[in-house]
């Protein structure tokens, strides 16, 4: 082995346990699109998205690695939230 090697192991690699799961409504109250990403705290998200904020400490959305959600003006959609 060399230093900066990677040895791949034996079958896919194992996902992380989620925890809990909740789904929230989310609104964009500003004027540009919103975009939250697949491991941003959904506390710190932009003050213009309003949802429950309080009990959502640790909570992520639910998207593939590397994925965002779209969030337009004025448009409310569902989410799903996991703590992990």
């Amino acid at each position: 082995m060399r230093p900066g090697e990677i040895v791949p192991g034996e079958g896919p690699a194992p996902a992380p346990l989620v925890s809990r799961r909740r789904t929230i409504r989310v609104r964009n109250n500003g004027r540009f699109p919103a975009y939250v990403g697949s491991h941003f705290p959904l506390v710190l998200a932009s003050a213009a998205l309003e949802f429950p904020r309080a009990g959502l400490e640790g909570a992520r959305l639910d998207l593939p690695a590397g994925a965002t959600a779209r969030i337009d003006p004025g448009e409310s959609v569902e989410l799903t939230v996991v703590w992990t």
